[in-house]
């Protein structure tokens, strides 16, 4: 049987590219590969000799055998000793593809998937820009003194802390959080208690695997973070939004709507997104009622660190006498999103609970940036760097609102906020909050719609506006591009079905 030339075993026209990154050998198993798949190679047809195709190609028979052995190794071809090598019989498609064919089907997903790949997070080829909200003020960041911390735990870092480390998180650095939050927030808590997370969303993918089933109900403030539902949403799909007030969740309400929850989540310090602070009498009537019906409370302190007056206010599981309280932080609005360390303070009995979690969701926790970070908090860096941010973001704060009085007066009206790295809007004349949010990303700004953080249709219209990330120039630029929109009359009134029903 006659041997196959190069233009009949790689189609015509085939040539190796020069400028390919692809090393020569890859180039030709990559192009018989594929003449076979497609079947322009027929089963049992025989190869060029090696010397035959290296000559053709213009390449060693060293580069030639290269790629044999791949496709020998995988499969796609048998090699008869003498009678050189042919193609398999089991590598040949019943029916090749076709370049032409149409594209599949959409396919099933789970509702979960459904909904995340509605709510998924901006690009990451996109970089921050006003007005992310929950965004940090990264120009602000402390780089170099970072840079420090890193180089020195790369140093004194043995080889445990660059392989497995400690799946619960390094002590040390355990250790000062527990410390902090003992000072800070009045927690009532020792390092044992402290379980490092890659993030503050991971510590609450962790209470909802460990604590609630399927059948489960979850209290979930309305409005609310729609990331932390989502969370809950891997394991139950009985979301109960409960209303918040001036005082925080609405417990009489919530009792109405589900008297039995197994996980009441609720941002007490400073309620996503509204901003109120739930007071002693409220926070008192929340645990009462969780030890009555056996509830978990999952407090997400998410910026407790950043009240613009510099003082610190006790957290709920200061008050917990019964340990139902799971107290999540992060360290993602003092520093920047990519650190990726948050923590849970989780009662005694859920430690080794906790413990198997991280380990299964997360084995491996990046032990050297937790070194740094222990390290940072330590030298007393790390609260010259929150106050820092707390007088920042609190002047950021006040030239947006400012801003919006000045310019805005008729259509938007600021919230007041006490802490943190966003402020809310309220638009009047029932404008859609949605398409605004739209037409300033076309601008170059990002904004979440208040609309968008209710789970049901009474809902309330706004801007949520990251004023930390936005620089005093990008500030003013904003604030210029509604005023802008508004004039050009582009936010009208939202359709009837999506405004908020009176009563």
């Amino acid at each position: 049987m006659a041997r196959r030339s190069r233009s009949e075993a790689l189609g015509s026209g085939s040539s190796l590219d020069a400028r390919s990154q692809l090393p020569k050998h890859r180039q030709v198993y990559v192009a018989l590969r594929d003449a076979i798949l497609n079947g322009s190679m027929a089963a049992h047809s025989p190869l060029p000799s090696t010397r035959q195709l290296a000559s053709e190609l213009g390449v060693s028979r060293n580069t030639v055998l290269a790629a044999y052995e791949l496709l020998l190794g995988e499969g796609f071809v048998v090699s008869h000793g003498g009678a050189g090598t042919f193609v398999s019989p089991d590598a040949i498609r019943q029916e090749p593809i076709r370049q032409e064919a149409a594209p599949p089907e959409p396919r099933a997903l789970s509702a979960l998937a459904d909904e995340l790949r509605v709510r998924r997070a901006p690009s990451a080829s996109n970089p921050a820009r006003a007005f992310r909200p929950s965004s940090p003020a990264v120009d602000l960041f402390p780089a170099t003194a970072w840079s420090r911390m890193l180089s020195r735990a790369l140093r004194v870092g043995g080889p445990g802390d660059m392989t497995d480390g400690d799946v619960a998180g390094y002590r040390p650095l355990r250790e000062r959080v527990a410390e902090h939050l003992r000072v800070s927030r009045s927690c009532r808590c020792s390092y044992e208690q402290v379980i490092i997370t890659t993030g503050g969303q991971l510590a609450l993918a962790l209470c909802a695997m460990l604590l609630i089933d399927p059948s489960d109900a979850v209290w979930y403030e309305e409005p609310g973070y729609p990331e932390g539902r989502l969370a809950y949403g891997m394991i139950t799909r009985r979301f109960i939004p409960v209303p918040v007030d001036q005082s925080g969740i609405d417990i009489a309400a919530g009792k109405r709507l589900s008297p039995k929850p197994r996980i009441i989540y609720t941002t007490p310090q400073h309620q996503w997104p509204l901003g109120s602070q739930m007071p002693v009498q409220r926070r008192l009537a929340l645990l009462e009622f969780a030890t009555a019906c056996g509830a978990w409370i999952v407090e997400d302190d998410y910026d407790g660190d950043l009240r613009f007056d510099g003082k610190s206010y006790a957290a709920l599981q200061s008050l917990d006498e019964s340990q139902r309280v799971i107290h999540v932080g992060t360290f993602s609005k003092a520093f920047f999103p990519g650190l990726r360390i948050g923590y849970a303070v989780v009662p005694p009995d859920l430690i080794d609970a906790f413990t198997a979690g991280r380990s299964v969701l997360d084995r491996f926790p990046n032990t050297v940036a937790q070194i740094a970070l222990a390290e940072f908090m330590d030298s007393g860096l790390y609260a010259k760097h929150v106050r820092r941010m707390q007088q920042a973001y609190a002047e950021r704060h006040d030239l947006l609102r400012a801003r919006v009085e000045t310019k805005l007066s008729g259509a938007l009206s600021i919230l007041p906020a006490f802490a943190g790295t966003f402020s809310v809007a309220q638009l009047t004349a029932g404008r859609d909050d949605a398409a605004i949010v739209r037409s300033l990303a076309e601008a170059g700004f990002e904004s979440v719609a208040l609309s968008s953080t209710y789970a049901g249709m009474q809902r309330r219209n706004g801007l949520i506006l990251g004023h930390a990330i936005a620089t005093p120039e990008a500030i003013r630029a904003g604030v210029d591009e509604l005023e802008r929109l508004f004039a050009e009359g582009l936010s009208s009134p939202e359709p009837a079905a999506l405004r908020p029903r009176s009563g």
